[in-house]
């Protein structure tokens, strides 16, 4: 009997010193947490606060109501036909559409132009109506091609250019990641609105929108997804606290309730995902950025201790961090469509006279060239740029924006194709 109390005893003890082992791990890895390089990465996710105006968000969540169904397809504007002719085929019926509509397209427009978009809420309240209604900013191009088949083509194509403005702000300081890629959908939809407008009405004046608009993007800045992740970081910040406690309250999660201040942390959680973002906003990044290439995001993985001092919070963030992985890319082939769009309306300030392929050939060289240099197609009368994101594959990952019909260039076919590299 002594023996096996002998042996139970060396067990007990061994097993005590175990425990007290990772304890005392666990100890170390709470009090040197967050590590130097984590607080540095979340001094670098701080954001200044938005300027004075109206709040988009706030205008977006206050939309007023449309009709059943939303906008008919019929009167939706996709950038494999011309919008303004499916109205024009059918005027009264879309006329009926529109003016269901109106009162929250207009609507949504003021949100899209406002000069603030932030969430200023402070808690996550996660019932399902956290984000907005992004169908109506997406939409607006309906009313701006239903306002040019009446005849109004200067303020369509004003309020066109006006409205991807705020798009491109959008895109570029948006209020979380899914507000940048509405913003670069919008983008995309509306400039292939305003080529269509400048095609069916070439000797309108450009208006001052669409000239600033022109200027041609730089793509250290438009090219990252800095800010977009830090508004998601801040998100995150919300949203941490209240789903561990729609878990604790959970009867299917209610048995881990006496353990999860053992096994996570959320600090250490927004700490670990600081870190993970900073890399898109850091010089690397930048420089990736200007040179058209994606960039990774990078973040050390957490340390053995932190295995041990967090270990649900570090299996949650394996888990969490690849989502992220290729937003990099769509960033990049925005930057590519805001080249496209700003060479077309350089292209449509040129003097009259001047063949298509003369503008092209008369743009500034890094604009029309680069990483992604610009087509000049003269059999279809278009200029081009590839695209790489997986969303555009059904595009053939290529945007291209037809120009207004112009004399050809001197000694030039029309099926000439000019790659101005």
């Amino acid at each position: 009997m002594s023996l096996a109390w002998r042996w139970l005893s060396r067990l007990l003890l061994a097993l005590l010193a175990l425990i007290l082992l990772l304890a005392a791990i666990w100890t170390y890895g709470r009090l040197t947490s967050p590590t130097a390089s984590q607080q540095a990465a979340i001094d670098l996710m701080q954001r200044d606060e938005p300027g004075e105006g109206e709040n988009g968000f706030e205008l977006l969540m206050a939309l007023p109501p449309g009709p059943e169904g939303g906008l008919p397809a019929a009167v939706r504007c996709d950038e494999r036909a011309s919008c303004i002719a499916a109205i024009e085929s059918a005027p009264e019926a879309s006329a009926a559409a529109i003016e269901a509509s109106r009162e929250r397209l207009e609507a949504a427009a003021r949100a899209l132009r406002a000069p603030v978009y932030r969430d200023r809420r402070a808690e996550y309240l996660g019932r399902g109506d956290e984000f907005p209604s992004y169908e109506g900013p997406t939409n607006v191009d309906s009313l701006r091609a239903f306002q040019f088949s009446t005849g109004q083509t200067a303020e369509a194509l004003d309020a066109a250019c006006t409205d991807t403005l705020g798009a491109v702000r959008w895109a570029t300081d948006p209020d979380v990641l899914i507000d940048a890629m509405i913003g670069i959908a919008i983008v995309h939809q509306n400039a292939h609105l305003i080529a269509d407008m400048r095609r069916r009405a070439p000797s309108d004046p450009l208006p001052s929108s669409c000239r600033a608009l022109a200027a041609a993007p730089d793509p250290a800045v438009e090219g990252t997804v800095c800010n977009a992740l830090r508004g998601e970081w801040h998100y995150q910040r919300r949203m941490f606290p209240e789903l561990e406690r729609q878990m604790a309250e959970s009867p299917e999660w209610h048995w881990s309730k006496p353990i999860t201040p053992i096994v996570s942390d959320i600090d250490w959680q927004l700490a670990a995902s600081a870190q993970h973002f900073a890399s898109a906003c850091s010089e690397e990044a930048r420089r990736a950025a200007a040179e058209d290439r994606p960039h990774a995001l990078e973040a050390p993985p957490p340390r053995w201790v932190d295995r041990i001092a967090f270990a649900s919070s570090a299996v949650l963030m394996d888990i969490a961090t690849p989502a992220y992985r290729d937003y990099s890319e769509r960033q990049l082939d925005y930057v590519a469509m805001r080249r496209l769009l700003s060479a077309f309306l350089q292209m449509e300030g040129m003097p009259v006279g001047l063949s298509n392929a003369e503008r092209l050939a008369g743009l500034p060289a890094e604009l029309r060239g680069g990483p992604r240099p610009l087509v000049f197609d003269g059999t279809v009368n278009a200029i081009s740029v590839p695209l790489r994101s997986r969303r555009y594959e059904q595009n053939d990952n290529v945007m291209r924006l037809t120009l207004p019909v112009r004399a050809p260039q001197h000694n030039m076919t029309p099926g000439t194709v000019i790659n101005m590299d």
